[in-house]
């Protein structure tokens, strides 16, 4: 009897070896999708505020380089000919410099018609001189259907995280609002679903259990979106109701010691730049709010 007592504290033991092993496991496994849905969040995030940006033509960055193949005219081809030529010219030997002189002039033809310089320029991003009348379409929607089936992938992330299931199928509902309006080319109506789709990237940010700072970050940052969305309808009030409830949001950050201990710099430029923003709200100018909108967002990108 205390033989078969043995054995089986032993497979008891063994079992409960077996289950604490599958659970670290887990445990390792979880972490790893939290960690895989935190990179994809932000992959959403910077998408949805590029598309947001490129309704308007505004470019976070202040210059874009760019470049430009240009093919040498007649007058480089005549140069290069007439080089060729004296150069044999001035060789000795009249039958042997002739023939010379006729490859010479030949090759210097050839070079010059493939010759194709590419030229680089700086490009300056100017928000005042933009046209947010004349929007790409083509990269817009380019930009959607990447976010379509990025999302194919991340919804199956957010499930296995236990996120609730009403905001994923509400993104994907938006996602499908999205791809309409942007097929239609109706600027406000992108520009609405598009704030929309935004709002939930903090939702799934708390669904996972992101670090608070991070949460109140993404918060601000829909709020500041939603109010840019709300311009193209010069609805001045729901502005200002959004970037009241961004700084009610951002005094979390500002308040959280251990986050701000070596960001204190870039917290405090942020929270000037939102104030800059608001105080624009009162001259209703959209041209001058999407200023102050594109110094905030850049901020905010770097906390």
């Amino acid at each position: 009897m205390i033989k078969y007592k043995k054995i089986f504290i032993i497979i008891f033991i063994c079992i409960l070896i077996i289950f604490g092993l599958v659970g670290c496991n887990n445990n390792s496994t979880a972490e790893d999708t939290k960690s895989k849905v935190t990179q994809e969040l932000d992959y959403l995030d910077t998408q949805i505020v590029s598309i947001s940006n490129n309704l308007n033509n505004i470019e976070l960055q202040n210059y874009t380089l760019t470049s430009e193949e240009v093919t040498l005219g007649q007058e480089e081809t005549n140069g290069s000919s007439e080089g060729s030529s004296g150069q044999g010219g001035s060789s000795q030997g009249g039958g042997e410099s002739s023939g010379q002189q006729k490859e010479s002039s030949s090759q210097g033809g050839s070079d010059t018609e493939n010759n194709k310089v590419t030229t680089m320029q700086m490009q300056v991003n100017s928000v005042l001189d933009s046209n947010e009348n004349d929007i790409d379409w083509t990269t817009i929607k380019n930009e959607i259907e990447t976010i379509n089936e990025a999302w194919g992938i991340v919804i199956l992330d957010l499930s296995s995280l236990n996120v609730d299931n009403n905001d994923i199928l509400a993104f994907s509902a938006t996602i499908d609002d999205c791809i309409l309006s942007i097929k239609n080319e109706d600027k406000a109506s992108a520009l609405t679903n598009i704030a929309k789709l935004y709002s939930y990237i903090p939702k799934y940010e708390s669904g996972i259990s992101a670090q608070n700072s991070t949460q109140n970050i993404k918060q601000v940052k829909s709020y500041v979106i939603n109010a840019y969305s709300l311009a193209e309808q010069d609805d001045w009030t729901g502005m200002e109701s959004n970037m009241a409830e961004a700084e009610k949001t951002y005094r979390n950050i500002t308040n959280d010691i251990d986050y701000i201990k070596d960001k204190e710099y870039k917290v405090n430029k942020t929270y000037v730049l939102m104030k800059e923003l608001q105080n624009s709200l009162s001259y209703k100018d959209k041209k001058l709010f999407y200023v102050k909108y594109k110094n905030l967002i850049e901020s905010i990108n770097t906390l």
